[in-house]
């Protein structure tokens, strides 16, 4: 069965199934009827219409070619997404919390300009290479949708655009709330360029002269020092021996350190030998060699230890081979930076090192393992780049070699439906039997994907000489998409998740692309609020011709987080386009948009939805869907959903997959809030003194029902409403819910100040 998100599925075709903004619907009936539309500016809560009003006007007016003449913005991807950076010539493989770190340090601004900054993308001929970013922005959401594709996830907003193939082989984008399990992503392999890594070891160097009262005297515990050196073939592999096996040790002060390599005994003696010659090579230290005993049984010796006693490379390996600002444990190692942009021969080098922590043989099937779930995903990235079939699960990546344990590779496929309808439009003038060579991809609903050396022999048997020009041009393009790095994997499983926190996006112009995901997929880049994207893309947009129609629509969502200078830039862009485009602004604040673009649209307030009205919605659902709920399971929704009818959708499906039966303590469970009946316990007992009794209903709520403080603080907030206390009680206790909260978005440890909020409450009634 095709996955459908329930909140586009229940979304309103028409506009008289639009809820409660009657006044708006008119006024949009009656630009229907016209055929033309105002610049338009629709301003209200979350959930109520906007977007759903906007994508039928362009359906009414537009017919078969709205899609065409209506351009959607504004979508991004979760904090942990990976992505691959170059940022002053330096790769890394880092992710957009960690970007936001250093971009938004000061909290101030949800869009910043970048300088020195490229992010993994493709060009315009199909080449993966780093191109520049002008800006990254962020926004919040209260959905996402986690994407399960072959060998990897990626977790984007329900309106980020994933970048696909359609039926004539052209790149274009598709809103994830728009795809179904089955649909192909655009993943690559390829091998990227790298020049020879200067590896800095000389900012670790010691003093060679210690003082002493008597005077300076030479360090007797030095027994050399390294100069800065070009990465080689056997120091990689000892690196990646070091990520999978090896470990330091520095003494708090940093007077001595050692680095220690850690292999199984008996089984790994041979390796064990190899390293040490490698170390004493490449080093030119002397190794200590010992036997661990085993901590189940003393007696037995079950492993091997390397030691290099050299405070310089400990100290090397420490600030390279984890993560920044972590603890440095084998949690926290990473791949190190200057790895990704070195010599390819020294990427295998370092891939072969790590496969100390791995099983499987080199050039057939590897499986690698560990701890650290960023380490992973370095592996998987690090393989792509370097020529190799990666994919990562959950606590392992695989490299996978085409041979008869696996016949196929997941990065050498290419759509058969793109074929098929190629061939199809040529028919006989083909000039040969091309329904042979497509047999299983025409009869066969599983077979998708055809191998790209297949599709490239049938295409290349195709007869030039009876194509017309724009068939000649087609078959070129197919060509060079099965000749490129690109590959395509199909969707596994589609899944939304409740969602309380930022998504981010970077701005790429000129291509608007960049790869991201656990192994790498190609993501469309949906920015829509700097300047420079205003200039080029909603530009373009504008200034082209409309499709059988008068005019196009550009719908801005979120707009009021656009910046000032975008918006002044968007103003000038509705003068110069007025003729060909329409603007529709959708905000949750009209007094955030400049006057200079108020003054040039009609204002559409779209109003909070009752009680009443999230109670129709939720039973026209579960009417259609066939399913059963409860009546506290109604007003769980509704109390959850706060008028937002999205929120209704994603809470009726996430709640439908735990049983066709829905409940308020399903509801609850799904959309991870505290059950009010809880929190009004926890409320009374600690009003009642009964301080340990309160402060283990809060354990219970924040640790094993795995609830955030935030949520917690919420629904406390809402329930002082309803307990037996004075007016001015209430105002004093919602106050100290407002500083607790602070304290927490400032990042104060949760249960530590919701105790200390609880104890308040236990204040106050003694106070009283």
């Amino acid at each position: 069965m095709a996955f459908e998100i329930w909140s586009e599925k229940w979304r309103p075709q028409k506009l008289s199934e639009v809820i409660n903004q009657e006044h708006v619907v008119e006024r949009l009936k009656a630009f229907i009827q016209e055929g033309s539309i105002p610049n338009m500016i629709f301003a209200g809560p979350s959930g109520t219409g906007k977007t759903t009003c906007a994508i039928i006007l362009a359906k009414e007016l537009f017919g078969e070619n709205w899609r065409q003449n209506f351009q959607e913005t504004n979508a991004s991807v979760t904090p942990e997404t990976p992505i691959m950076i170059r940022e002053n010539g330096v790769i890394k493989r880092t992710n957009f919390e960690k970007l936001a770190k250093k971009y938004f340090a000061d909290n101030s601004s949800d869009y910043v300009k970048t300088d020195s900054l490229e992010i993994l993308s493709i060009d315009e001929n199909q080449r993966i290479k780093f191109m520049p970013v002008k800006a990254i922005s962020r926004h919040k959401v209260q959905k996402v949708v986690r994407i399960k594709y072959e060998g990897g996830t990626v977790r984007t907003s329900l309106n980020h655009s994933i970048i696909v193939m359609d039926e004539e082989g052209n790149l274009v984008s598709k809103k994830a709330s728009e795809l179904k399990k089955g649909d192909l992503l655009i993943t690559f392999k390829d091998i990227l360029k790298g020049k020879n890594s200067k590896l800095e070891f000389k900012k670790f160097k010691p003093s060679l002269y210690n003082k002493l009262k008597s005077g300076y005297f030479k360090n007797p515990k030095i027994n050399k020092i390294f100069e800065n050196v070009n990465l080689q073939p056997d120091l990689s592999w000892l690196f990646g021996l070091y990520l999978a096996e090896g470990c330091f040790n520095l003494k708090k002060e940093g007077s001595s350190g050692q680095v220690i390599f850690v292999l199984g005994y008996p089984e790994e003696a041979e390796l064990a030998d190899e390293t040490e010659r490698k170390i004493r090579s490449v080093f030119g230290l002397p190794v200590r060699r010992e036997l661990g005993s085993s901590g189940f049984d003393r007696s037995r010796k079950s492993s091997i230890q390397l030691r290099i006693f050299n405070t310089q490379l400990a100290k090397f390996f420490a600030e390279n081979f984890y993560d920044d600002g972590e603890e440095k444990t084998a949690l926290t190692k990473r791949v190190p930076s200057f790895v990704y942009g070195d010599t390819l021969e020294n990427r295998i080098s370092f891939l072969k090192g790590y496969m100390g922590d791995a099983c499987g043989k080199w050039g057939d099937f590897v499986r690698y393992s560990s701890h650290s779930k960023e380490n992973l995903i370095d592996i998987a990235w690090l393989g792509r780049i370097s020529g190799l079939d990666t994919s990562c699960f959950e606590g392992e990546s695989r490299i996978v070699w085409k041979s008869p344990s696996a016949s196929y590779l997941r990065a050498e496929f290419f759509p058969a439906k793109v074929l098929i309808n190629f061939f199809e439009k040529l028919g006989k003038r083909a000039g040969f039997n091309w329904r042979y060579y497509l047999r299983h991809h025409l009869y066969h609903k599983k077979c998708k994907r055809i191998s790209k050396k297949i599709a490239e022999k049938i295409l290349k048997k195709v007869k030039r000489s009876k194509l017309t020009k724009d068939e000649i041009k087609q078959l070129e393009n197919l060509l060079k998409k099965i000749k490129s790095p690109l590959s395509f994997i199909p969707i596994k499983e589609l899944e939304i998740e409740e969602y309380e926190g930022y998504v981010y996006d970077v701005s790429v112009p000129g291509i608007e692309m960049f790869w991201g995901g656990t192994t790498p997929v190609l993501l469309h880049n949906s920015d829509m609020r700097g300047i420079d994207v205003v200039r080029s893309r909603i530009k373009d947009f504008a200034r082209t011709k409309p499709i059988n129609a008068d005019f196009k629509i550009i719908f801005l969502d979120e707009s009021d987080a656009l910046t000032p200078d975008a918006q002044a830039a968007l103003r000038r862009v509705m003068e110069m386009y007025a003729d060909v485009t329409r603007f529709i602004f959708s905000c949750n604040y009209s007094s955030r948009i400049i006057p200079a673009i108020q003054s040039r649209a009609a204002l559409f307030r779209f109003k909070p939805l009752s009680e009443n009205d999230v109670r129709k919605y939720v039973l026209r659902i579960v009417k259609g869907e066939k399913l059963k709920i409860s009546e506290d399971g109604i007003k769980a929704i509704v109390e959850i959903a706060e008028g937002d009818l999205r929120k209704v959708a994603n809470l009726l499906q996430a709640s439908a997959a735990l049983g066709k039966k829905i409940t308020a303590d399903t509801v609850y469970e799904v959309a991870s809030r505290a059950k009010p009946a809880d929190v009004r316990e926890m409320l009374e007992l600690a009003l009642k003194g009964k301080f340990e009794d309160a402060r283990k209903k809060l354990q219970d709520m924040l640790l094993r029902q795995g609830l955030s403080g935030s949520d917690i603080i919420s629904s406390i907030h809402k329930e002082i409403y309803s307990l037996d206390l004075p007016e001015e009680a209430k105002v004093q206790l919602v106050e100290k819910c407002g500083e607790y909260d602070f304290r927490i978005s400032e990042g104060g440890n949760e249960l530590i100040q919701l105790e200390a909020l609880l104890a308040q409450f236990l204040l106050f009634s003694k106070k009283k």
